[in-house]
Parts: structure tokens; C-alpha cells; sequence
């Protein structure tokens, strides 16, 4: 069943104040939710481990791994 927002309104207008903020909330946590899945999928599969790219990572630079690192992070959570 689909409900237009025209059809909403009235309802909404008639709603408390404390009532429409919990309707806010509601909207916003379905739209981030939405845009979390959206993000999830749009996001390429997190890199492999490469062992051999740590080879000698006493000599390179700290940042170099700690962005290694947190490339191959994303999209864990």
C-alpha cells in the first residue's frame, strides 16, 4: 500500500510536537540506514592481506603502512 504525501500531511500537522520529533527521528534513521546499505554496496570488496607488502616495513615510512592498513579496513563496519 502506498500513501502519498498529500495524504500524510493532515495527519502529520495534527501530530504533538514531541510526536512529529519521534517522526523526524524515524524518517532520518531510515534514510541513514538506506544510505548505508547504498554505501555498502557501492563499496569494492575489502583489499586481500599482502604479506609481501610488508616485507622491510622497517624501512618504510609508518604513514605508508598505517594507510595500507586503513585502505583495507574500510567497509568492515
Amino acid at each position: 500500500m502506498s500513501t502519498s504525501i498529500a495524504e500524510l500531511l493532515p495527519a502529520i500537522a495534527a501530530l504533538s510536537q514531541a510526536e512529529k520529533f519521534r517522526l523526524v527521528q524515524f524518517v532520518l534513521a531510515q534514510l541513514a540506514q538506506e544510505d548505508s546499505i547504498k554505501a555498502r554496496e557501492a563499496q569494492p570488496p575489502a583489499a586481500a592481506f599482502k604479506p609481501r607488502h610488508f616485507f622491510g616495513a622497517a624501512q618504510q615510512p609508518k604513514q605508508v603502512i598505517d594507510d595500507y592498513l586503513a585502505s583495507s579496513r574500510e567497509g568492515w563496519l
